[in-house]
């Protein structure tokens, strides 16, 4: 069987997701095109702006059969740690190819990239920090964007692996903030949150956006309370960073000034967002630790090929329908981040419900 898969945020779904897709059926022709889709949060430490069961829905909805969810802890890491796991659960799930999309589209200048023995996110921490590397580590630094660094990360993850990776080619630029029929998630978002109108690139329609500034009043309110001892624990902290987050948090009641004011050149906004995210969801560095190795697959929603495909690799992967079936470790983490993100929704309590009743299922 040919197996197609794709690892998205869909934050907001928007057209060039629908390009992406057709493009990774036009180039694949799978059997089964399954979406590795982040939940309720984002690799860059933003919340989602729709929670995950819609962005499901609306991914079954265009084209795809089979969604399963990268587990919050590595969807809210570095991209490294985002990019091999996402690729580990497309390993499990038999997958023959991965269609990414890539700003240069230069399969061969990536794979070189692929080959370095080096951390291109941390590379690029390195350079914030005023470091100074050889002339092609600053090539890479300063000449991959997000989405290129993203393939450079599933391409190392790949070695070894039966799967074959495909680029193709982004259509707009990732930070550009004009809003056009393909526009970039980042200008969706800045539309929809300016209160303008967004359909004519995107499909859908979102009635109550949720932002990271929403969650800033609990930050700031762990931040007063908790000791700095308790703070220490949290995953990701480090170099006494709570700090200077506790100092931003007193100063600051708006949270793009908090935001503002706590990026420098050894903390991009990414970093600092992410930590917020462990501080907000009590995720321990202990917790982290413990975690067993990933070998599960957790499904979000299918629609009858998706069904079909499941019930033949049963036997061989570990596949999870039901909340209460996940491994209990990632579990916690789970049931923790799920709490705190329906804690600023309209309709927690359906939320809640649909997270411990099981898939979207789409005929």
């Amino acid at each position: 069987m040919n197996v197609t898969g794709i690892i998205a945020e869909y934050n907001p779904f928007h057209n060039g997701h629908i390009y992406h897709i057709n493009k990774a059926i036009e180039l694949t022709k799978p059997d089964v095109l399954i979406c590795v889709l982040t939940g309720n949060y984002n690799q860059r430490g933003d919340l989602s702006i729709i929670n995950k069961f819609e962005k499901t829905k609306i991914a079954l909805e265009h084209g795809i059969d089979l969604v399963v969810e990268l587990p919050y802890i590595y969807t809210t890491q570095k991209a490294y740690a985002f990019g091999k796991a996402a690729v580990n659960i497309l390993n499990m799930l038999n997958a023959n190819y991965l269609v990414f999309g890539s700003e240069t589209n230069n399969m061969e200048e990536l794979q070189k990239y692929a080959e370095l023995n080096v951390d291109v996110t941390r590379l690029k921490e390195l350079m914030h920090d005023g470091n100074s590397y050889p002339s092609a580590y600053g090539l890479l630094a300063g000449s991959l964007y997000p989405n290129d660094i993203l393939a450079v990360t599933y391409l190392k993850a790949l070695k070894g692996s039966n799967i074959t990776p495909i680029a193709i080619q982004r259509t707009n630029e990732y930070n550009s903030l004009d809003l056009d029929v393909i526009a970039s998630a980042s200008a969706i978002r800045k539309a929809i949150k300016e209160k303008r109108d967004v359909s004519m690139a995107t499909p859908i329609s979102i009635e109550n956006p949720i932002f990271n500034e929403d969650l800033y009043p609990y930050l700031r309110n762990l931040l007063f309370t908790m000791p700095r001892e308790d703070l220490q624990k949290i995953f990701m902290v480090s170099e006494g960073i709570e700090n200077m987050l506790i100092k931003n948090a007193i100063t600051y009641d708006n949270y793009d000034d908090f935001m503002k004011n706590s990026i420098s050149r050894r903390y991009t906004r990414s970093r600092i967002q992410r930590i917020s995210l462990q501080i907000m969801n009590h995720i321990n560095k202990e917790d982290v630790d413990n975690l067993p190795p990933l070998n599960y697959v957790r499904v979000l929603g299918f629609n009858s090929k998706g069904q079909q495909y499941l019930k033949e690799i049963k036997e061989d992967t570990k596949i999870v329908t039901q909340f209460k079936n996940m491994p209990k470790e990632y579990k916690d983490i789970e049931w923790k981040s799920s709490l705190i993100y329906s804690s600023i929704l309209k309709d927690s309590n359906e939320y809640i419900k649909q997270e411990l009743k099981g898939p979207i299922i789409i005929d």
